[in-house]
């Protein structure tokens, strides 16, 4: 018996993904059905239930996908010689791939999780942990008193995340330019959250 090819298996999946995802933005989520998926992907239906079960199977795994994309930026943050100037870095990186297809897929998932909650507590882990890298980053810092000594790591992470996130919902709302546009305003109010009275930072 052939075994499976597991870079084949994960590469199928993330084609079902990718196709879901060009639905969900054309469209909209309920009204794709699997068979649009189907017909996007190229599959037939054997094939894409072999990979994934459900609608809500595809938004889990691209809610796992955007978590990989947020830990891909802030894992590096932790060993960062200047931790704002490598936040800053990632938050403009981010900003250069924000498209308005990302914006309509956020809104479109996060309605689905206020409906489903196996899929809210899968995003709201995803978020904690986020949160959770984030804070060991910003701990690091402070040990290298890089940061304000009053900070508590826990917080000011939930409240960065929560800075990045309002400016996300005023994207989607205003177009991704938006995003780009209130990134000065974003990086000053970061940086009076994180700087060490006197700096000279804004």
């Amino acid at each position: 018996m052939r075994s499976r090819d597991p870079d084949l298996n994960a590469e199928r999946r993330q084609a079902i993904l990718d196709a879901a995802v060009s639905c969900f933005v054309r469209q909209g989520f309920h009204a794709t059905s699997m068979k649009d998926i189907c017909a996007e992907a190229g599959m037939s239906p054997g094939t894409l239930y072999h990979y994934v079960r459900s609608k809500a199977d595809i938004i889990a795994g691209i809610i796992d996908n955007q978590a990989g994309f947020s830990r891909a930026l802030i894992e590096p943050l932790a060993e960062a010689a200047d931790f704002r100037a490598a936040l800053f870095d990632a938050l403009d990186r981010f900003a250069a791939g924000i498209a308005d297809r990302d914006l309509v897929l956020n809104a479109e998932i996060g309605a689905e999780l206020l409906r489903q909650p196996s899929l809210r507590e899968r995003a709201a882990e995803a978020d904690r942990a986020s949160r959770r890298t984030l804070s060991a980053a910003i701990a690091a810092a402070l040990g290298q008193g890089a940061l304000r000594h009053d900070l508590d790591p826990d917080d000011t992470a939930a409240m960065l995340l929560a800075l990045i996130d309002g400016a996300l919902w005023q994207a989607t709302l205003n177009g991704s330019a938006h995003f780009a546009a209130a990134l000065p305003a974003l990086k000053a109010a970061i940086g009076r959250i994180l700087s060490v009275p006197g700096d000279g930072c804004p």
